[in-house]
């Protein structure tokens, strides 16, 4: 696939901006630690933020890449507004305020439920790298996905490139909220993390609602892993739990 000057990726390394020097409560979300604060253009169409103004190291881990634009996903944007990183703006000037991404995330109308923000914010506090699981960062020389597959959803409404297209429609439907599914690829903190040449993730991270997964949802998940380890997190009441199967197996009875 023919590369874009425009998705040429910055030299920064990964660090993580967002523990507080001498806190040890990573899931703190009241760390105000910046003082240059980048810019958003929230698109209501594409349920997603376009990063206009780009400052700080983040933007190596953060947002997918898509015809040389920055999109970020509405978990990744109320992260970076949560913590004053990032200032969000609609189209007609006004402001999204953390309670307006709130309302929004509990609309579950942008493929992100309140439990998976909650396990991201977790996850992403402590470092870790995450992205929407099959979502690719960038589309440059990423031959696992097929802007012409059967997969591609097409929207006559919008004006998006096919690559772009792809990358956000597919982004929107690929977390179903109350079906059992693979919601996060996630990375260990990798100073050396290129958007282009991720490799593959740590685990994958399969958020739950409600009951425990049945003994065949799990053995389905794991079957489409392609080898790689899951984990499950369940959310109660603010507390994020993380747990996986090492065997899936129906206890004999007497």
């Amino acid at each position: 696939m023919a590369s874009r000057g425009g998705e040429e990726e910055e030299g920064e390394h990964h660090r993580n901006p967002f523990l507080s020097i001498g806190s040890s409560k990573a899931s703190s979300s009241k760390l105000q630690f910046r003082n240059d604060i980048s810019r958003a253009l929230w698109d209501e169409k594409k349920g997603m933020g376009e990063i206009v103004e780009k400052k700080g190291s983040m933007w190596t881990t953060t947002g997918i890449i898509r015809n040389g634009k920055l999109y970020c996903s509405i978990e990744e944007i109320l992260f970076l507004v949560e913590r004053g990183a990032l200032h969000v703006v609609l189209s007609d000037g006004n402001s999204l305020t953390v309670g307006d991404l709130y309302k929004k995330i509990a609309q579950e109308k942008y493929g992100c439920s309140w439990e998976a923000f909650e396990a991201y914010r977790h996850l992403k506090t402590l470092g870790y790298i995450i992205g929407r699981h099959g979502i690719p960062w960038t589309m440059k020389k990423n031959n696992r996905f097929d802007s012409n597959s059967s997969q591609t959803t097409s929207n006559p409404n919008q004006t998006l490139d096919p690559d772009e297209e792809y990358g956000i429609s597919i982004l929107l439907e690929g977390m179903l909220i109350d079906d059992l599914k693979l919601t996060f690829d996630v990375y260990l903190p990798n100073s050396k993390f290129r958007k282009s040449s991720p490799g593959d993730s740590s685990f994958l991270l399969c958020v739950l609602r409600g009951n425990p997964p049945l003994k065949r949802e799990v053995e389905s998940l794991q079957r489409n892993s392609g080898g790689i380890p899951i984990k499950f997190c369940y959310v109660n009441h603010g507390l994020v739990s993380f747990f996986c199967f090492d065997k899936v197996t129906i206890p004999v009875l007497p």
